[in-house]
């Protein structure tokens, strides 16, 4: 354990986000954070978490999450919400749109995030947490130091070492003289039994980080630093379904009996839930689920027919529906039953394309993006649009050399970028590769010749051979290279300072879209992403009845307040849902 923390401390706490190291995407665009606290009896109280749902809901915040103080315990406050913006600019919509609907007696503190690590996946419905106030006694460049030097690698060893930690977040108030306290940190334990087992790990990280002198020293002299005003244990509030009246009410058209089988991924815990609300108004039906193969599999159940729906969160790679077709002799129906998240991890997030900021571009179209991360090409995958529903390779989608987009000159920048070449990144792990390429290339899988490929930490090799093709390393050097250009996550990227984020806009338009809560909730951001539900529907035949009345339900106004409520994802626009709708007949 303790080469374990050495490293960890050595790596200046990356996984912590500190404030001092790791900025934003742009110097004027860091992600901002507001804490909402509820004393007792609070008048505003019973209207908060109707208006935190709405606001997730609508992308005016770009996360949030309320904890209620646990009945019969000691406790600061009622309720406690934490609100995540992608900048000050969204606060100040915030501002404008959201916080007049607050009741009365509710305290709204801006605050900086000083320390954050988490653990994914994790279900925070069973989680104990703990919310401890502080008076601080230091400067805030002193407890910056602290923050960094001591709370982070405690919390680190309790999350990655004994597990009993699943997230931390340490909040420092802005305005300390107008705050309801001085600084916050939240501690989520995965259930009640690593709850009661904190004391025994937080001594045993002690113990060993006791070894670190640098820890030490602040250890020693943490008393001078903070003054403990108060611990609150608590629980996670899930919030209401949001209304989406605009959506259609779920009718019931087909009485179901028996089993509809499912195999694929539980996607953040939707996929369940969809099916414990389906059993509501259809008691008789029954689901047999498996999600041990997750998306990766998903697809496999529905060729060897063991399962009929096949939930998914990456897009369906070309080698998993051409077995399929080989057996069937059409490609399975692609249904969207969810928008990709903003930023969260493993919520189906968009990439961003980022660059240099002393680069002065500030956008780009999606054309654009093909002919600076593609190449030349004889052609491109053309997947279930022709009357055979084949998969078919096609010159449609042919271009050449002479159309390449290889200097910042051709994308009409001057003077001494005007010849200098554009250097490409971006991930090259499956799941994200085949969504950037259905995206841009049109399935193609030629890329500029100089694009610098890289996969998240996770996925990279321990040791030195993993480091140098992780996604930390890749914003390190775009950093660094005035002339480079990549595809990112946005929760990566937002703490470089030295990096911006482009608006895009589709096709050859001019008309730019930029990165937002949002815009990526009402699906005009073009790279945005979604979850899927395939189905083995033949064409010209009726769907399988049980299927389809499940379907039906998923993609109805109950179903999408269910996937609204898990937290994860964005519900379909009454559009796009409408289009989806169309699939099933």
């Amino acid at each position: 354990m303790k080469s374990v923390l050495d490293s960890l401390l050595r790596g200046a706490f990356r996984a912590a986000l500190p404030l001092a190291l790791l900025a934003a995407a742009t110097a004027s665009a860091a992600p901002s954070y507001l804490v909402i606290t509820v004393p007792a009896a609070a008048a505003g109280a019973a209207a908060l978490p109707a208006l935190l749902a709405d606001w997730r809901k609508n992308g005016l915040v770009s996360d949030d999450f309320l904890l209620a103080s646990n009945p019969g315990k000691a406790a600061a406050f009622s309720e406690v919400a934490v609100l995540e913006f992608p900048d000050e600019t969204c606060v100040g919509r915030w501002q404008q749109a959201g916080a007049p609907a607050l009741g009365a007696g509710l305290v709204v503190t801006p605050v900086d995030r000083l320390a954050h690590g988490e653990t994914f996946p994790r279900d925070s419905t069973k989680a104990t947490f703990l919310v401890a106030e502080y008076d601080v006694l230091a400067t805030p460049e002193r407890y910056q130091e602290y923050a960094e030097g001591y709370v982070t690698p405690e919390m680190e060893a309790m999350r990655t070492q004994s597990k009993v930690l699943t997230s931390y977040f340490l909040y420092a108030a802005k305005d300390k003289a107008s705050a309801p306290w001085q600084s916050m940190l939240i501690m989520e334990f995965r259930d009640s039994v690593a709850f009661g087992k904190r004391d025994e790990s937080m001594k045993a990280a002690r113990d060993e980080l006791a070894a670190v002198p640098a820890w030490k020293a602040l250890s020693d002299t943490k008393t001078t630093i903070r003054k403990e005003a108060s611990l609150t244990e608590s629980s996670w509030e899930l919030l209401p379904a949001p209304p989406l009246a605009e959506l259609p009410s779920y009718q019931t058209e087909y009485h179901v009996i028996g089993t509809i089988r499912v195999l694929g991924s539980f996607l953040k815990f939707a996929t369940a839930a969809l099916e414990e609300g389906f059993l509501k108004y259809q008691p008789d039906a029954q689901f047999a689920t498996n999600f041990s193969t997750s998306s990766e599999g998903a697809i496999g159940g529905l060729c060897t027919g063991v399962s009929d729906l096949a939930p998914a969160g990456d897009d369906a790679k070309i080698t998993d529906m051409m077995p399929f077709f080989n057996v069937y002799g059409y490609v399975p129906t692609e249904i969207s039953v969810a928008t990709g998240d903003y930023e969260k991890r493993g919520a189906m997030w968009p990439a961003v394309i980022v660059v240099n900021k002393d680069n002065p571009l500030a956008h780009m179209n999606m054309d654009q993006l093909d002919r600076v991360f593609g190449s030349e090409r004889t052609g491109g995958w053309d997947i279930g649009n022709n009357p055979e529903h084949n998969i078919l390779y096609t010159a449609e989608f042919a271009r050449g050399p002479e159309s390449n987009l290889r200097t910042w000159g051709q994308l009409g920048l001057t003077g001494e970028w005007a010849d200098r070449p554009i250097q490409t990144y971006g991930y090259c792990a499956p799941g994200f590769a085949i969504y950037f390429e259905r995206k841009l290339l049109h399935w193609s899988t030629k890329y500029n010749p100089n694009f610098r490929e890289f996969v998240e930490p996770k996925e990279a090799e321990p040791g030195p051979n993993g480091k140098p093709v992780s996604s930390d390393r890749m914003l390190d050097e775009l950093s660094q290279d005035k002339y480079g250009i990549a595809w990112a996550a946005m929760f990566h990227a937002e703490f470089y300072p030295n990096l911006k984020v482009l608006a895009i806009a589709p096709g050859t338009s001019d008309q730019y879209v930029d990165y937002t809560p949002e815009n990526v909730a009402n699906r005009t951001y073009p790279l945005k992403r979604d979850c899927y539900f395939y189905i083995n529907k033949e064409p010209g035949r009726p769907l399988d009845p049980k299927v389809r009345e499940f379907m039906r339900f998923v993609l109805s106004r109950e179903g999408q307040q269910i996937i609204a409520h898990t937290g994860f994802f964005y519900p379909l626009t009454a559009d796009y849902l409408a289009e989806q709708l169309k699939k099933l007949d």
